[in-house]
């Protein structure tokens, strides 16, 4: 997962400093596994887009195609939790998943 020359994302009250891998929410820090920071960073770069659950995987766990797991459903619900995101990492019926962009209001379900 490339950063380029960012140090910091930031996610409305979210930051996150790339190099020392630490996570904030609101100045608290947040301790986050592996996982869930790889994750956190990869929606973060893609705020706004709708991802399939199948291009989380490849990049982020780098799984092989057509891996059936529950893993990012699971990982998906513990930053809902831990960051407050229940609001903003939406699910996306039949493709995936989307970190909603900043003040964006829900969107109608189809």
């Amino acid at each position: 997962m490339s950063q380029g020359n960012q140090t910091v994302l930031m996610y409305g009250p979210i930051r996150v400093e790339l190099s020392t891998h630490r996570v904030l929410v609101q100045s608290s820090p947040v301790h986050l596994a592996k996982m869930e920071y790889r994750l956190l960073c990869y929606m973060i770069q893609h705020t706004g887009q709708a991802l399939s659950r199948q291009e989380i995987l490849s990049n982020v766990w780098h799984s092989p195609p057509n891996v059936k797991t529950r893993t990012l459903d699971m990982h998906i619900s513990t930053l809902r939790k831990k960051l407050g995101l229940c609001d903003s990492l939406e699910t996306v019926f039949q493709i995936g998943y989307r970190l909603r962009l900043p003040n964006q209001k829900e969107e109608s379900q189809r």
